[in-house]
């Protein structure tokens, strides 16, 4: 109780502060663990943060069997610590907002937290706590902030006290190479595949019609000819791979024709769902 009215003491102090500073409010984007600790000490030590969104894992007993949990093993309820945080955020005027993600799947927590920092209104300053969760939730939150360029910081206890260490973040490197043709293949592909309503290893030839070149190429209102070079870029690297399809001809030819069917690699949808947000 104590270190909630120190929660609310600070954000009293902060809000004061903002208001003689003109300081815009900030999004902090928190991953969740088994704690909520390290999520209150966030909101004190980050600056006019007045929206929190908790990234929580969903616990081990829902998502394996009870055979392929380790004996011993403590089952913490992060959803659960999200809703209790909720509550006392909200009681000192933060919104609050949660997602639920498997904390062991790196690509879902990636395009998840992608996702998130995107959602947020231009302009509006999105910072990351990553010190929650398991490895592969932080590490994935950690990368979002370096692909988004966001900063990103953890709770790190320094002798009696807790302090927020931010993190450097690397260069965004060699998806900021792809060409503008490029980032809208991607982005076409990924809306494409949100449309199928089965997986898309399970779809016939003629479920995917757009995914072939000459339909990628009209979305995009150029020629076969002209997109070719980038989609083969593409898949040289590990963006997109293709496979060799037949497709019913129009009347009055009838019969099939060949077709090279394209979709995106798990990489690819990383990157696709970051140029997603751009203006194309």
């Amino acid at each position: 109780m104590l270190n909630d009215l120190n929660l609310l003491e600070k954000r009293d102090r902060k809000e004061k502060g903002k208001a003689r500073s003109g300081k815009t409010m900030a999004v902090m984007i928190a991953t969740l663990g088994g704690s909520g600790d390290i999520i209150k000490l966030g909101v004190r030590l980050m600056e006019n943060v007045d929206k929190v969104l908790l990234v929580a894992g969903k616990p081990l007993d829902e998502l394996y069997p009870e055979s392929e949990i380790k004996k011993g093993t403590e089952i913490v309820n992060p959803p659960e610590k999200a809703s209790e945080l909720k509550k006392l955020l909200e009681g000192f005027g933060i919104r609050v907002e949660t997602c639920e993600v498997d904390p062991f799947d790196f690509k879902e927590c990636f395009i998840t937290i992608i996702g998130l920092i995107h959602a947020q209104p231009d302009g509006v300053e999105v910072v990351l706590n990553v010190t929650g969760g398991t490895k592969i939730l932080s590490l994935a939150a950690m990368s979002a902030a370096g692909m988004c360029r966001c900063r990103a910081f953890v709770i790190q206890e320094k002798g009696s006290r807790s302090i927020k260490l931010e993190l450097p973040m690397p260069d965004s490197g060699y998806f900021e190479k792809i060409g503008k043709q490029g980032k809208k293949i991607l982005s076409y592909l990924m809306q494409e595949e949100k449309k199928l309503k089965i997986p898309i290893e399970e779809c016939s030839d003629e479920k995917l019609k757009p995914f072939i070149s000459k339909n990628i190429s009209n979305h995009l209102g150029v020629t076969p000819q002209t997109i070719t070079p980038n989609l083969k870029t593409l898949e040289f690297s590990g963006l997109l791979s293709s496979r060799k399809g037949a497709i019913k001809r129009g009347e009055p030819a009838g019969g099939k024709c060949g077709v090279k069917i394209w979709r995106l690699t798990d990489e690819g949808k990383i990157y696709a769902a970051f140029f997603n947000k751009e203006k194309l």
